[in-house]
């Protein structure tokens, strides 16, 4: 299967001054990524990539948080929901949290605040975890 990134914009984005938190200082990130309905020919194809950051809990409300919708097309009939261990998906998902990211830095550049560290390397998925956050 071929897959093909057509185009990819910013969807939305929202950065706020961060709480202070007593003791609570580490930056978490949480990403997913959502397809909307495919061509009715199954070959164009539409993933948003969601991205929050929270200092703290995971309970704690983002103060910064993104989306960036990538188009993509596929060789033949294709339905992204039944395949979601795909590494396409993985590296889409990683691809829009980095685009996220530098818009995010761009923005706290502008307000003076500090810059948030990303390493894309250091990225981890946890879809294991969150079935067990399900259950």
């Amino acid at each position: 299967m071929q897959f093909d990134i057509s185009r990819d914009y910013l969807d939305g984005i929202m950065l706020q001054q961060p709480v202070n938190r007593e003791g609570k200082n580490e930056i978490r990130a949480a990403g997913q990524l959502h397809f909307l309905p495919s061509s009715p020919d199954g070959t164009m194809h539409t993933a948003v990539v969601g991205f929050a950051l929270i200092i703290g809990d995971n309970d704690a409300q983002p103060f910064a948080r993104g989306g960036w919708r990538f188009l993509f097309t596929t060789d033949a009939a294709f339905d992204p929901t039944k395949d979601t261990e795909n590494p396409f998906f993985g590296n889409l998902l990683a691809l829009g949290a980095g685009k996220i990211m530098a818009q995010l830095n761009n923005l706290c550049m502008h307000a003076n605040l500090p810059l948030i560290p990303f390493q894309p390397g250091q990225m981890v998925m946890n879809k294991q975890q969150q079935q067990q956050q399900q259950k």
